[in-house]
């Protein structure tokens, strides 16, 4: 968490460092005109596919299985438009791999190792001596 505050922080001025040097190598004029294009794109697909992510899944209650992996890749497509409609060239970046299947499937992966509790050890894997094993036969 503390590498996520300080990201946080970093964020804006790495994002404003970007957009001065993309705008120095293919001008100014394009770097404004890229940003306008995708964030139009990501305006598009926030409001189409977004909607659609969400109607899915409230339409179709009894053929929709609600498995973490299927809420994921229908909340995912508004999260990448929403990357998408910020301005900045790493924001549109990652809506990109946010969008792109390849790259939804290892980022849920990621979230996925990071959530669900991984036993390390072997002594995790041991049981007690709580229990016997074993079968009984009662004599009358």
């Amino acid at each position: 968490m503390r590498y996520f505050t300080v990201l946080l922080l970093l964020f804006p001025f790495i994002e404003i460092y970007t957009l001065i040097s993309v705008g120095g190598s293919i001008g100014a004029f394009n770097s404004v005109l890229l940003i306008i294009i995708t964030g139009a794109l990501g305006l598009f697909l926030l409001r189409n596919q977004g909607l659609k992510a969400l109607l899915t899944l409230r339409s179709r209650e009894t053929a929709f299985e609600p498995t973490p992996d299927n809420i994921l890749k229908n909340l995912f497509t508004p999260i990448g438009g929403f990357f998408l409609l910020i301005p900045g060239f790493l924001t549109d970046i990652l809506g990109l791999l946010i969008l792109l299947p390849p790259t939804r499937i290892i980022i849920i992966g990621y979230i996925f190792s990071k959530l669900t509790p991984v036993r390390r050890g072997r002594e995790d894997y041991q049981q007690k001596d709580d229990w016997i094993e074993g079968e009984y036969k009662k004599d009358k």
